[in-house]
Formats: C-alpha cells, sequence, structure tokens
C-alpha cells in the first residue's frame, strides 16, 4: 500500500512540474521576444459547453436476405409433385417437391431383407454349442441309437408276452364259436325269455285293473308298463334265437383274421432283424453323431468374419437405400420464402438446384464506405439505414461482419460489410435488392462537455492540456482528458468545467509580415494533429 502511494505522489509531481516547466518555458521566451512595435497579438477564446458529438462515416448498399439457400434433389428421377410456389412461405423440415418413389422403396425393402438374411446366418453361427440346439441334436442321436439297439436286441420280453396272450384270447374265442351253443347259455336265455312273459302277464293283469275304475291317469301308466314289458319279451326271444341258431359265417370270419393278426405280432417280434433295416438305423446314429459332432465344434474365424462382413455390407446397403428413399424428397433446410422455383410434375429432375429459400423475416443490409472510413467500420458499430423507397423512415441495426478484403465499388476500393435492419420501429417488407443510404455511427457522445479541437494543446502522445483564461485575463495551462474528436470539437472527459473560457488560437499581425497560419496549417490543427501550444513567438495574452 505504502509502495502504491509514494507510486501516485511521484506521478502527480511529474504532471505538476510538466506542466509548470511548460507554463514558465513560454512566459521566459514571450518576456524574450515581447512583441515589438511593428507586431500585434491577437487572442481568439470560447467557452466549454454541452453538445452532442458523433463520428460517423457513410456509405451505401442494398437489402439482401437474412439467409439463402439454392438446394436441389440428392438424385435424379421424375419429379412426381410439387408442393410449392413461388412467394410461399415454408418452415424448416417442410417438404417441397418429391420424386417418384417406387424403386428406391423397392431397394430399401430388398436391403432389408437381405440384411435380415446376413443377420441369421451370422446368429446361427454365433449361437455355437446353444443349449436348445445342443439339447435337440442329443435328442436325435438318443433316438436313432434306440432304434438301432431294438433292431439288434431282439423281441422284448414283456412285448412277447402281450402279443401271447391276445393270440390265445383270440383263439379261445374262435374255438367257442366254433363249437356252437354251450347248454348254460342257452338254459339262460330260455330262463330269461319265461321272465320276461311272466313280466309281461302281471303288467297285464295291473292294467285291467288300473283301467276298469275312472282313473284315466293309473290307466295310461299302466298301459305304458304293459308295452314295456312286451318289449322286453320280444328282446329276450331274439335273444334266445341268437343263441339256438349259432354265430355267423361274418362272426366267425372276424374271429379269424383276429387270430391270424395275432399270430403275425408273435412271429414279427420272434423274427430276427432285417439287414437293411439294420444298416439304415446304424446310417441314422452316425449321421446324427456327426450333427452334434460339428454343432459342438462350432464355427471358424473364417466363417464368422465372413459372415459379420457380410452383415456389414448388407447394413450399408440399407443405409443407402434409405437415403436414396429420403432424397426422393426435398426438404426445406431452412425457413423462409420461395423465391426461385424451377421443374414441374412429370419432368426429369436432377441434383441442380431447383428451389431458392430466402429469409426476408430478418434480412440484412450489404453496404460500402470507402477505404479511408476504415476504422469507423467495426462489427457492433451502429448504423442508420435510409432506403431509396423509404426517404422518410431511419431504420437502426448494428454491423455484423466484415470482409477482410477491399472489393472494388463503382471502380473505387471499398470496404465491404453486413449489417442486421431493426424493424421493430418501422414493420415494413423488405424486399431484396432494394438500395440504401447507411450512416456508421462509429462513436457518440450525447450532451458532451465540448471545446473546439483548435483549442488543444498536445503534451505527448494522447496527452492533452488547454489554455483557461483566468479572472485577471491571464492564461493557465490546464491537462484534460479527451474522448471523441472529428475535425471541428473534441469531448473533454475531465480537467474543465462547463462555461469555463479557454483560448483556441493566438495569432500576430506585423507591418512586415503575418503569423496566420496557412489553410493547410489550419486544416491540421483542425483534423486533431500535432499542434504547437500556439502560434507567434510569445504566450498568449
Amino acid at each position: 500500500m505504502l509502495r502504491r502511494i509514494v507510486t501516485w505522489i511521484i506521478l502527480i509531481a511529474v504532471v505538476i512540474g510538466a506542466a509548470a516547466g511548460a507554463y514558465y518555458y513560454f512566459v521566459l521566451r514571450s518576456q524574450a521576444t515581447a512583441p515589438t512595435a511593428t507586431q500585434a497579438a491577437t487572442t481568439t477564446t470560447t467557452r466549454a459547453s454541452r453538445g452532442d458529438l458523433v463520428i460517423s462515416a457513410s456509405g451505401s448498399g442494398t437489402v439482401v436476405p437474412g439467409a439463402e439457400v439454392s438446394i436441389g434433389f440428392g438424385s435424379s428421377g421424375t419429379l412426381k409433385e410439387v408442393l410449392v410456389k413461388i412467394g410461399d412461405r415454408v418452415e424448416a423440415g417442410q417438404p417441397l417437391a418429391r420424386l417418384d418413389d417406387t424403386s428406391a422403396a423397392n431397394q430399401v425393402a430388398q436391403a432389408e431383407i437381405n440384411l435380415k438374411l446376413a443377420e441369421l446366418s451370422l446368429d446361427d453361427l454365433n449361437q455355437g454349442v446353444e443349449l436348445g440346439a445342443q439339447a435337440a441334436a442329443e435328442a436325435s442321436l438318443a433316438s436313432a441309437r434306440a432304434s438301432l439297439a431294438k433292431l439288434t436286441a431282439g423281441p422284448d420280453s414283456q412285448s412277447l408276452l402281450a402279443a401271447r396272450e391276445t393270440l390265445k384270447s383270440a383263439q379261445n374265442q374262435l374255438n367257442k364259436l366254433l363249437a356252437g351253443p354251450d347248454a348254460t347259455e342257452l338254459k339262460n336265455a330260455e330262463y330269461a325269455l319265461e321272465t320276461a312273459k311272466n313280466n309281461l302277464w302281471s303288467q297285464q293283469v295291473s292294467r285291467d285293473s288300473a283301467c276298469g275304475g275312472s282313473d284315466a291317469v293309473r290307466c295310461k301308466q299302466a298301459e305304458a308298463s304293459v308295452g314295456n314289458a312286451d318289449a322286453a319279451v320280444r328282446k329276450a326271444q331274439e335273444e334266445l334265437d341268437v343263441v339256438k341258431a349259432g354265430p355267423t359265417a361274418d362272426t366267425i370270419a372276424d374271429a379269424r383274421a383276429k387270430v391270424a393278426s395275432a399270430q403275425a405280432q408273435v412271429s414279427s417280434l420272434l423274427e430276427k432283424p432285417n439287414a437293411d433295416e439294420v444298416a439304415a438305423a446304424q446310417g441314422q446314429v452316425t449321421k446324427a453323431q456327426g450333427d452334434l459332432d460339428a454343432l459342438l465344434a462350432g464355427a471358424t474365424t473364417t466363417e464368422l468374419e465372413k459372415a459379420r462382413l457380410a452383415v456389414s455390407q448388407a447394413e450399408m446397403n440399407l443405409v443407402s437405400a434409405q437415403r436414396s428413399m429420403t432424397e426422393t424428397t426435398l426438404i426445406a433446410p431452412i425457413a423462409g420464402m420461395v423465391t426461385v422455383l424451377t421443374g414441374h410434375p412429370g419432368e426429369a429432375a436432377g441434383s441442380g438446384a431447383m428451389v431458392t429459400l430466402s429469409d426476408l423475416d430478418h434480412p440484412q443490409l450489404q453496404f460500402w464506405v470507402e477505404e479511408t472510413d476504415l476504422a469507423s467500420v467495426v462489427v457492433g458499430n451502429s448504423v442508420n439505414i435510409v432506403f431509396e423507397a423509404l426517404p422518410d423512415l431511419t431504420f437502426p441495426g448494428k454491423i455484423v461482419s466484415v470482409d477482410p478484403v477491399l472489393v472494388t465499388q463503382n471502380g473505387t476500393p471499398a470496404v465491404q460489410a453486413l449489417a442486421s435492419i431493426d424493424l421493430s420501429a418501422h414493420p415494413v417488407s423488405l424486399l431484396s435488392g432494394m438500395n440504401a443510404e447507411v450512416e456508421v455511427v462509429a462513436g457518440e457522445a450525447r450532451n458532451a462537455l465540448l471545446v473546439p479541437v483548435e483549442a488543444l494543446r498536445e503534451l505527448a502522445t494522447d496527452s492533452y492540456a488547454v489554455f483557461v483564461v483566468q479572472d485577471d485575463g491571464e492564461l493557465a495551462l490546464r491537462p484534460v482528458q479527451v474522448g471523441l474528436r472529428d475535425l471541428v470539437n473534441a469531448q473533454i472527459l475531465s480537467g474543465l468545467q462547463e462555461g469555463e473560457t479557454v483560448s483556441v488560437r493566438t495569432s500576430r499581425s506585423s507591418t512586415s509580415a503575418s503569423a496566420t497560419p496557412s489553410a493547410s496549417q489550419r486544416q491540421q490543427q483542425g483534423a486533431g494533429g500535432p499542434m504547437p501550444f500556439f502560434e507567434g513567438g510569445g504566450p498568449p495574452r
């Protein structure tokens, strides 16, 4: 902290010393070169006052879209439909036109099929010893082995026993049929018939008793019982007749067929296996074992790599087909107005530009200023724009870009720049190509303290002072901080108060020669370049 204080004290002392030295230097010089009888000194003064100071450069320009793109289809084809017309406003992503996509759709479908097939082939190789596939192969091998074992092991004892029992039962049934009716069976049939007849007689007696009275319902029930008893008699008679008649030829033939079938089954079980059948069963076992071994071995590295490459190729083909399908529709990349449109449905369309979109909702001004005004053209500086078609309106804006190289405009080197246009104050529709005059505001100071540029005395680079007229009429040199300057006025930021009187210049007249500065000297002073403290040989009075 102490070091900073000392540093500030030293700087203040240096400034005061420099000002005092300059003042006394010119006082002594004025005493040494006081005006003679043939010379007269005049001093022009003015007061420091408030005002506006604007540093600007002017140029001309034309309206250009905020953004503009020209687009066409990514592939050639027949134009199927055009969905917009010139002057339409479109949004980003909106379809503008379409080609006939029949061929492209077929290519996508075929590419999807090819990709699926390639993926399935790769899956088959990658599965290797997948549990489900392994289990199926093992089951197939087990079944083949069981069939072979059955052929070579001979008849199964249980199966042979069951077949012999079936043959015995069939033979007994045939023998029974051939032996004729059994006495016991005949007696049972006769007894059944006799029992049925007795029941019929009993039911008839009950019916006669019931129907002899006045109860019709009871009579009807009794008649039904008689009918059932009569049917039972007829059935018993038929069964007795069958027993007495013996078996029919068809029944005996059927019994003989069952015996023959049972005998064939027993013979088949006792028969030795056929050599061809054994060989076929052995072949099934060998094949099933080979399938299982191949499954457990898995795919080779080369096979897997080929399958992966096939999938990758199919994927790329699908992407390419989908891109071609997408390219059959022309999509707006930005929001804007359709300003150029070529092509009609049915015509051949290629990849050349078909539609131009211009963003005229956010127009910009492309303008040019002379090369000498380069310092004023800086990104961010404000501009004021007046269009030839709208001379009574002024549109504000800001510089958004400056070209890095000079261009030739009307045969003269010029700076080319782009500025935004603020339409909020005057919401009008601007057309691309409209001409305008533009003022570039490089700097401005409103209600600033101003003095004439000629009042400045340059002490050093970017260091100035002014002569202030004291109450006693003497001049005092006072350092000031200068802000903006044009060819006429300078902004005083500090060191001077409003209303104070400052010396503008001092000139001398003589009978022999004039000390009035030349026009070129005055121009140099007015431009704010290095200036002497005053003109003439002595201090201003």
